[in-house]
């Protein structure tokens, strides 16, 4: 009887000293997401200081020990990326929570390269991921694509000019993916997170001049510290 409930302390012990692990799932927005901009990390040969704090980096500072925030975002990545690593980077580590933020390039690599996904590509991606994921045990926050460009007109993003015409098929495209979102958190019962609509809502109050960006992004996609901010007190809500 003694050993039996000297093992039930101990279990119960180690049950509170295990950290709730949270994934951040996602592309080069998650990657950055873990960059502080008072701690240089290595390019090359050299180190280098980001310009902005990210957003896993400050969610850090504002949860508690027994938290494990782990960021997973691969700059360039699509839904069919994901396919390819979500379960070494998500399933095998186990987490409590999840957040999936992807589509960006889903859309913008179509009008640059070619290499966009399309929709239904998209949705049966995400599909395969929660569903995965979900039997696993894990919650689930489904994140919208948030913004290219932030003006209303036309854009340059990684020197590729596009002219008003392709701004409106991204942006009518962005939308018709964040509905796949928002379609997909009903269907499978997972916290939505609308950065497409937060994002819109605040560029709308925000950017009288019509700026391309400087509002929560510096290049009209990849988070400023702003940005960030925005969707750290937004995520948080969902892990506290």
């Amino acid at each position: 009887m003694k050993k039996t409930y000297l093992l039930l302390i101990f279990i119960l012990m180690s049950a509170c000293t295990n950290p709730t692990k949270v994934v951040f799932l996602g592309d080069s927005i998650t990657e950055a997401g873990i960059y502080d901009k008072e701690v240089a990390i290595p390019m090359g040969d050299t180190l280098i200081y980001p310009q902005h704090t990210g957003f896993i980096t400050l969610l850090k500072e504002n949860v508690g020990d027994n938290m494990e925030l782990i960021g997973k975002g691969i700059s360039g990545d699509k839904v069919s990326d994901l396919l390819t690593r979500y379960k070494e980077d998500v399933i095998e580590l186990n987490p409590e929570l999840v957040f999936i933020y992807i589509g960006i390039n889903d859309v913008w690599h179509k009008y640059d390269f070619g290499t966009g996904s399309d929709i239904d590509l998209y949705e049966r991606g995400l599909k395969k991921i929660i569903a995965d994921i979900k039997n696993q045990g894990a919650k689930i926050v489904l994140c919208t694509p948030t913004v290219i460009g932030e003006s209303s007109g036309e854009f340059v993003l990684g020197n590729q000019f596009k002219d008003f015409e392709t701004m409106e098929k991204m942006n009518a495209d962005l939308n018709d993916f964040s509905d796949v979102v928002r379609k997909l958190s009903s269907e499978f019962n997972t916290g939505l997170l609308d950065l497409r609509e937060i994002f819109m809502n605040y560029i709308s109050d925000n950017n009288p001049n019509n700026e391309a960006a400087g509002i929560l992004t510096y290049d009209g996609v990849h988070l400023n510290d702003q940005g960030n901010k925005v969707i750290a007190d937004e995520m948080i809500k969902f892990i506290n």
